[in-house]
């Protein structure tokens, strides 16, 4: 069992500065309390990443009148929009083992070890090595919807990344890469869920 959702919700706990509703536990119970009130804001289905997306920021961003912080965006709020972006990249490039591949690709295989290896700790990733890797389009929409600049979503998926992929490998290099893809889609499919 990967530690996927523990991660999820502790950004989570953060975007909602740490309070939760009683009566509502684990990943679910949190990802509600965060999600939960963009339900009711969006009637109209939206599609695919960019749908989820727009209904977490939406959510979080202080566009509607029942958005949890009244003070709008902050950068837990950020952390959390992010991560439907990072787990999509995951799979968009193959799951685990394509994702990790790409990114030691891409000058990170020092960084990468670190995230993977449970002994060492995070070795944080370079902002301008992230850009390269996602997709302009969906970091410049998730920057729009939060009305910040791409540098901080940059600056966001460089922070979530290597906790995301540490969460995803908790036995190192022996972790089953099909078991880490399942977790995946669950968060996916968990966070897709709030939003119908």
């Amino acid at each position: 069992m990967t530690n996927l959702s523990n991660i999820v919700e502790i950004l989570a706990q953060q975007a909602l500065g740490g309070q939760q509703q009683s009566g509502q536990g684990g990943l679910g119970g949190i990802l509600g309390s965060v999600l939960g009130q963009v339900a009711g804001g969006q009637q109209q289905s939206q599609g695919g990443l960019g749908g989820i997306l727009g209904s977490v920021l939406g959510g979080l961003g202080g566009g509607q009148q029942q958005a949890p912080q009244s003070s709008g965006f902050n950068a837990s709020s950020l952390l959390i929009a992010v991560v439907p972006l990072v787990l999509g990249w995951i799979q968009q490039n193959g799951g685990l083992q394509g994702a990790l591949a790409k990114l030691q690709g891409a000058g990170l295989g020092g960084q990468v070890q670190s995230w993977v290896d449970p002994n060492q700790s995070n070795t944080e990733a370079a902002t301008s090595q992230i850009q390269s890797l996602f997709n302009t389009q969906e970091v410049e929409q998730v920057a729009q919807q939060a009305n910040v600049p791409t540098d901080q979503v940059y600056g966001a998926i460089s922070s979530v990344l290597p906790q995301i992929i540490d969460s995803l490998t908790p036995d190192g290099d022996a972790t089953n890469h099909q078991e880490a893809n399942s977790d995946i889609q669950n968060v996916m499919n968990l966070v897709s869920g709030f939003l119908k």
